[in-house]
């Protein structure tokens, strides 16, 4: 039996853990603690035994955190784990669960249900449009493509606007943890410093603590006025490039997905962007959150993409990702020739307005 990230030597009991798997025909299951800004990624903490009459139960001295519970590789249980908690889960069916014993996963899967709604409702209609249109890869659809990328991005702004006040009613509850990954400190800065401040008073020494106020530093760091990081990235040939050796007067850091529907949507209108003003100091220095080299490279080149474009091809787990606090994309920071944001997250019109604005003396 594996088990890490005690919360002291003594082993003394923080939360218990039993379940019945019903005869699922299984000898054990995996319990997975999160770890990491977004919640994202996981260790591997224990190895259940499960008896022959399918219950499994353990108690642990592990930090109160966020956890998932993997079943025969398939079905996966996240839950949140305090300290003093009995938790107990069924599973009725292969594919069904059901969890009592932590408010905190109440406050979590409610927030789930409502984010999945919101979501439904709002985005995921528009971007199956997009979606759509782009697959039909046909050439007189360049301005639809252009209007719905501009609508899926204001309704991915309203989506995450709408989920702060869910996350409001968690009040500092450990469920508040994963949901940080879609946080936006330009809107919401105060609120979630004071969320960040009342939740380490609350889980003094924790981990998961640690976590939040480093998010809300992120965050922070990368809202108007701050000075973002300097970025190092091989270009689609492998040579190094540096943000701050490639900026202008004003550089667009471009945070691009060749899978991401309105960031290609908006390529065109970009290209305009750059062609109008480069000669002006108007930079552009894209980042691929990428996962293939090929298709990354395939896209900048279908999309005619001129400027810097650099990737680590590790998808959200690079440390550039990490630092400038993307979790969705698009994503755009528009700075300063030192490196300080003067805006962020504009697209469309928007944009072109404020280029217009910045180089309006030259």
């Amino acid at each position: 039996m594996l088990c890490i990230s005690c919360t002291t030597d003594s082993n003394e009991t923080v939360f218990t853990l039993d379940g019945n798997v019903n005869n699922m025909d299984i000898e054990n299951v995996l319990l997975y603690q999160a770890k990491g800004l977004n919640a994202n990624e996981y260790d591997i903490v224990d190895t259940l035994s499960v008896e022959a009459d399918g219950v499994f139960s353990e108690s642990y001295s592990l930090e109160p955190n966020f956890y998932r519970l993997i079943i025969h590789d398939s079905l996966e249980v996240p839950f949140i784990a305090d300290s003093g908690q009995n938790i107990t889960m069924n599973f009725p069916s292969a594919t069904d669960y059901e969890i009592s014993g932590s408010p905190d996963t109440e406050l979590y899967e409610e927030y789930e249900e409502f984010r999945l709604e919101v979501l439904n409702d709002i985005v995921i209609p528009i971007r199956s449009e997009l979606e759509d249109m782009l697959a039909e890869n046909n050439p007189d659809n360049a301005e639809r493509i252009e209007r719905l990328g501009d609508r899926v991005l204001r309704a991915e702004a309203t989506y995450r606007d709408t989920l702060r006040s869910a996350v409001e009613k968690m009040g500092t509850s450990i469920a508040i943890y994963p949901t940080m990954v879609r946080w936006d400190g330009d809107r919401d800065m105060e609120f979630y410093e004071n969320l960040a401040a009342e939740f380490s008073e609350r889980h003094q020494g924790l981990r998961v603590a640690d976590l939040v106020s480093e998010k809300v530093r992120i965050l922070e760091q990368v809202s108007i006025g701050g000075e973002v990081a300097e970025i190092v990235a091989p270009d689609t040939s492998g040579v190094e490039q540096s943000l701050y050796d490639n900026m202008g007067k004003y550089t667009l850091i471009d945070f691009f997905g060749s899978w991401c529907g309105p960031c290609r949507s908006e390529s065109a209108q970009l290209g305009r962007m750059y062609d109008r003003y480069n000669n002006s100091g108007f930079e552009i220095f894209g980042f691929g959150i990428e996962f293939e080299k090929e298709r990354w490279i395939g896209a900048i080149e279908k999309d005619n993409r001129t400027w810097v474009n650099v990737s680590t091809v590790d998808g959200y787990e690079s440390d550039t990702a990490r630092e400038y606090s993307v979790t969705a994309l698009p994503k755009n920071f528009l700075v300063d020739e030192n490196g300080i944001i003067v805006a962020k997250d504009l697209h469309g019109r928007e944009l072109e307005e404020k280029l217009e604005e910045l180089f309006s003396d030259n």
